[in-house]
């Protein structure tokens, strides 16, 4: 970003680009959205834009930026929530949460999320891994498996990548008679396989 902005006004300003990079994203593809267009969807001039993004993919950034502190949030306050969930519990209505805030706003975030393999997203991708491992950490602690696991680290990280890479393969080129509610119920089932299974 060129520019910060300090006052109430340029803020605004910032977050109506924010805005308009993921509208503009959602109707026309990710191609489409230059920064004659994005400026278009916001109803400024070009200059005006430049004056706080060089490029469009500094544009995508900050709204990648923006997606994951929304989704950190969505994942805290589902923990906060949930405070007597079991794993599988907590995994089936955190994903039932994270799929109705992408499918919010005209389906904004679940636009920008079928391009994630045309950005550079592999940091945003990873604080969200983060946060997942970290989150289903606390999950464990409160409740712990009926016998310990010596492996656990292992299942979690097999677990939350699964989740993530099967998420964004199914949103970029959804399968034909897979729903989403078919999906979500073989995540709960696997968190709970992972915490039961054998060692």
């Amino acid at each position: 970003m060129r520019k910060q902005p300090r006052q109430q006004r340029s803020r605004a300003l910032v977050e109506s680009l924010l805005d308009a990079t993921l509208l503009c994203i959602a109707r026309e593809g990710l191609n489409a959205a230059t920064t004659a267009r994005i400026a278009r969807y916001a109803g400024i001039s070009v200059g005006s834009l430049y004056q706080y993004f060089d490029r469009k993919e500094d544009l995508y950034a900050a709204v990648l930026n923006r997606f994951v502190d929304e989704m950190s949030t969505l994942i805290n306050d589902q923990y906060a929530r949930m405070p007597q969930a079991t794993l599988s519990e907590f995994v089936r209505e955190m994903l039932n949460a994270i799929w109705d805030f992408l499918e919010r706003d005209e389906a904004r975030y679940l636009h920008l999320s079928r391009y994630w393999n045309q950005m550079d997203s592999g940091r945003y991708l990873s604080a969200l891994e983060h946060k997942m491992l970290m989150v289903i950490s606390q999950v464990l602690l409160r409740h712990p498996p009926p016998q310990p696991v010596a492996d656990v680290q292992v299942r979690t990280y097999v677990l939350v990548n699964g989740i993530m890479l099967t998420l964004i393969r199914y949103i970029a080129e959804p399968a034909p008679g897979i729903s989403r509610d078919q999906l979500i119920d073989q995540f709960s089932n696997l968190a709970q396989w992972l915490i039961h299974a054998p060692q």
